[in-house]
C-alpha cells in the first residue's frame, strides 16, 4: 500500500508548543526544579527542545522538521523569560521562511531524504547507467550530493525556489568542487526535464497531479521519474521500491 505523508505544520506547532508549556508550567510551578539562573533557564530550554523531538518523532515528524521543532522550542521558552528586542521576531521569521517558505506558497514543506534514501536512489541509477538526474526541490542538496559523488560520469541537477535552502545546497556542492553537479535557483514548473533519464521528487501529495502531467509531457521515453512517498492520483506506478529505513519509506517509480 502507497503510504503518504500527512501535513506536517499542525504536528509540528503541536509538539513545539505542548513541550514550551510543559516548561514554561515546570518554571512557573516548581521553581526548585529550575532555579533563577542563565544555566538553569538553558537547562530548562534544552529539555523543552528535546522533549518536542521526541513529541515530535511520536508523531512522525520527518527530520527536516524535527529540527525546526527543536530550534524553535526553546525559542518558545526563552522569549517570555528574556523579553528580547522586538527586531528579533521579524528576524526569527525571515530565517524560518528562508527555508519553509514553499510550505506555504506551495503547500510543498521541506522534507529531506534521508541517507538510506539516498543510496537506494545512487544505487538504482547506477543500475540505469547513470545519464541526467534531476532532483526538483533539492532543499539541502544532499541527493545531488551523494549522487554526483557516486557517478561522477553523470550529471546531476539540483533545482530550489526556499532561497537559505537553495543558498545551503549551493555552497555545499561549490564548496567541494564537484563539476558535475548544478543547483538552480528555479521553480520546479520552469525546469526543462526533456533530457533527463531520472527525474526525482520529494514533495507533497498536493502538486502531484499538476507535476505528472508536465513530466508526461516532456520527458523523453524511457526515462523515470520516482516520487519518494507521494502517490500520483489515479496513475498506478510502474515499480514501488521500498527502502531499508526507519519510516519505511516507498520509491515509486513510473516509466515514461
Amino acid at each position: 500500500m502507497m503510504r503518504q505523508a500527512g501535513w506536517p505544520i499542525p504536528r509540528t506547532l503541536a509538539s513545539s508548543i505542548l513541550a514550551a508549556a510543559a516548561a514554561l508550567a515546570v518554571w512557573s510551578f516548581a521553581p526548585d526544579a529550575f532555579p533563577r539562573s542563565h544555566t538553569s533557564i538553558l537547562g530548562l530550554a534544552f529539555f523543552a527542545g528535546i522533549l518536542a523531538v521526541v513529541t515530535g518523532r511520536l508523531m512522525c515528524l520527518g527530520n527536516a522538521w524535527l529540527v525546526l521543532t527543536a530550534i524553535a522550542t526553546p525559542a518558545l521558552v526563552l522569549v517570555p523569560i528574556y523579553r528580547p528586542p522586538s527586531w528579533v521576531f521579524p528576524l526569527i521569521a525571515l530565517v524560518l521562511a528562508g527555508f519553509y517558505i514553499n510550505g506555504v506558497r506551495e503547500k510543498v514543506p521541506l522534507y529531506l531524504s534521508n541517507s538510506a534514501t539516498e543510496r537506494a536512489l545512487a544505487d538504482l541509477f547506477r543500475k540505469m547507467g547513470g545519464g541526467t538526474f534531476i532532483d526538483l526541490g533539492c532543499g539541502l542538496g544532499g541527493i545531488v550530493d551523494r549522487i554526483s559523488a557516486a557517478l561522477p560520469e553523470s550529471h546531476v541537477i539540483g533545482v530550489e525556489t526556499a532561497p537559505l535552502s537553495f543558498l545551503a545546497s549551493w555552497l555545499r556542492l561549490n564548496g567541494q568542487g564537484r563539476r558535475n553537479a548544478t543547483i538552480h535557483y528555479q521553480s520546479i514548473w520552469d525546469t526543462d526535464v526533456g533530457d533527463a533519464d531520472v527525474v526525482y521528487a520529494f514533495l507533497s501529495p498536493a502538486p502531484m497531479a499538476r507535476l505528472f502531467e508536465k513530466l508526461k509531457a516532456e520527458m523523453k521515453p524511457g526515462s523515470i521519474f520516482i516520487s519518494n512517498s507521494f502517490a500520483v492520483p489515479d496513475r498506478e506506478p510502474d515499480e514501488v521500491i521500498g527502502v531499508d529505513d526507519s519510516r519505511q519509506t516507498q520509491l515509486l517509480v513510473w516509466r515514461m
